[in-house]
């Protein structure tokens, strides 16, 4: 009984060293990501991950990093990993979203921007880059009921302020358009 008790104390101990170590690496790599050395913070957030596979915070930091090279598709690798462990983190759906942006994978983007937005109903942010892309894709009264929402969400928030103006504009547009055509001549 003694030597289990060693052993699971003995265990617990190599655990908590490489834990440890796993947090420093990544400590250096969000320091590193804030000075703008992204690629220095990836190789920090790569040994973190090394002694700690199942660390989302470390995988989501390197998804920053990679996004800032433009490593698009590495980001969202990454961003993916991060969901796998933790399904519940709306940054992650977020970012991975303007990644998918980026990459004009506009359905998924959405699809990632509504995750975030099912798990953080207050995330102005996620609201703002969906009605981005509804607008891209036409669809002015989305776009707007988006942009719409990131105001009420946070009142101060400027480009959701000025796109709401232009979504609603474009809609104004379009039913103009579609006045014209049904009016008799």
């Amino acid at each position: 009984m003694k030597k289990i008790i060693c052993m699971i104390f003995c265990a617990s101990l190599f655990v908590h060293a490489f834990a440890q170590k796993s947090d420093r690496y990544y400590n250096k790599g969000v320091r590193q990501a804030k000075k703008g050395n992204y690629q220095l913070a990836i190789q920090f957030f790569n040994k973190a991950i090394s002694l700690s596979p199942i660390f989302p915070d470390a995988l989501y930091n390197r998804g920053l990093a990679k996004s800032k090279l433009k490593d698009y598709a590495g980001a969202i690798e990454d961003y993916t990993k991060a969901i796998a462990i933790r399904p519940n983190f709306p940054t992650a759906y977020n970012n991975r979203g303007a990644d998918r942006n980026e990459l004009k994978q506009h359905i998924e983007a959405i699809a990632d921007y509504s995750a975030a937005i099912t798990i953080d109903s207050t995330y102005a942010t996620a609201f703002f880059n969906r009605g981005v892309v509804w607008y891209k894709l036409g669809e002015w009264s989305r776009s707007l009921a988006d942009f719409t929402r990131a105001t009420e969400l946070k009142p101060d928030y400027e480009a959701a302020l000025f796109n709401q103006g232009k979504a609603f504009s474009r809609l104004l547009m379009q039913m103009g358009v579609m006045l014209l055509h049904a009016s008799p001549h």
